[in-house]
């Protein structure tokens, strides 16, 4: 009985550590989102966007070889540091060779809906990749915080890349 009793009392204090962190995790992406003026999508909306055939772009901005492991359909990759916030400026040793002229060509269109993915929601790679676009002039710029993790999460299959 007294095992039991110390059984729910932990359980109850780690329900309310763990509503403690995603408080945390929720205000840290929204004050993200806010100061740098893009926006945010659940994987619901995404996949509605997905279903609706309205031109976006979806970009996977996590590793090559995790992107090649699998993906949301239609994503194309490009690279974005996951611990350093590129907030000074284009930081081409955190880049792996890709350059800021790079980025632009893959946006193109500065009207066009651009969507950021991740793998999960406390990667980084997606607010540097949406932080940017937006800093370069682009206005219909979104990233999708729960990335593969919450895609796999709502039942979705991902692509694999050879």
């Amino acid at each position: 009985m007294l095992l039991s009793l110390a059984l729910l009392l932990s359980a109850c204090v780690d329900k309310y550590k763990q509503e403690a962190v995603l408080e945390q995790t929720s205000v840290d992406l929204a004050r993200q989102a806010e100061d740098s003026g893009y926006g945010l999508i659940t994987t619901d909306e995404l996949a509605q966007m997905i279903d609706s055939e309205e031109p976006f772009l979806l970009v996977d901005v996590r590793k090559a070889e995790d992107y090649r492991k699998g993906h949301i359909p239609g994503a194309v990759n490009f690279t974005f540091p996951k611990t350093a916030v590129m907030s000074d400026g284009w930081d081409d040793s955190l880049m792996d060779g890709l350059k800021e002229e790079d980025f632009v060509r893959l946006l193109d269109d500065k009207g066009r809906v651009l969507v950021f993915t991740c793998g999960r929601t406390s990667c980084l790679r997606g607010h540097n990749a949406a932080m940017w676009a937006v800093r370069l002039g682009y206005h219909n710029v979104f990233r999708h915080p729960g990335g593969q993790e919450a895609w796999k999460g709502k039942g979705h299959a991902l692509e694999k890349s050879g």
